[in-house]
């Protein structure tokens, strides 16, 4: 089966909505800078461009059902979109008007996913299932504390 039948989606619209990612200098660099600048100090040799990355975004995680493996209802993920997703990923999904947060699975046709411990809810899921796209796959969790 090819991956063309996945109805992955590829234009993210959402312009409105859209965030600014920011690149920091590692503090090893900082450091290495400040004996050499002492006289500008730290605030001066940061700078933050931003960056526009039209493959990503952000969402919350909707459920508890990934908490096994670390990402919890209430959590931030960023999401990036790709053109292939390797068994085991861990991808935000749409089923409809709901989102999920699970480890994805595919054999043959259909596709498999699963939350944290495989003895919780497990989805089997046609490829060519009305409502269902990829969203992307789950690159980063974030917490507040």
């Amino acid at each position: 089966m090819s991956i063309e039948k996945f109805k992955i989606i590829e234009q993210f619209d959402d312009t409105a909505n859209r965030e600014a990612f920011l690149r920091l200098p590692r503090v090893e660099f900082l450091l290495e800078q400040l004996d050499r600048r002492l006289k500008g100090g730290v605030g001066k040799m940061v700078t933050n461009p931003q960056m526009e990355l039209t493959d990503r975004f952000s969402m919350t995680v909707p459920d508890n059902r990934m908490a096994d493996v670390g990402i919890c209802k209430g959590d931030y993920v960023i999401i990036q979109r790709r053109k292939k997703y390797l068994e085991g990923d861990v991808l935000a999904v749409r089923l409809g008007e709901r989102v999920f947060i699970r480890r994805y699975f595919r054999s043959a046709n259909r596709i498999r996913l699963e939350c944290g411990t495989p003895d919780r809810q497990t989805m089997i899921l046609d490829t060519d299932t009305p409502g269902f796209s990829i969203l992307g796959n789950v690159v980063q969790v974030i917490r507040e504390l």
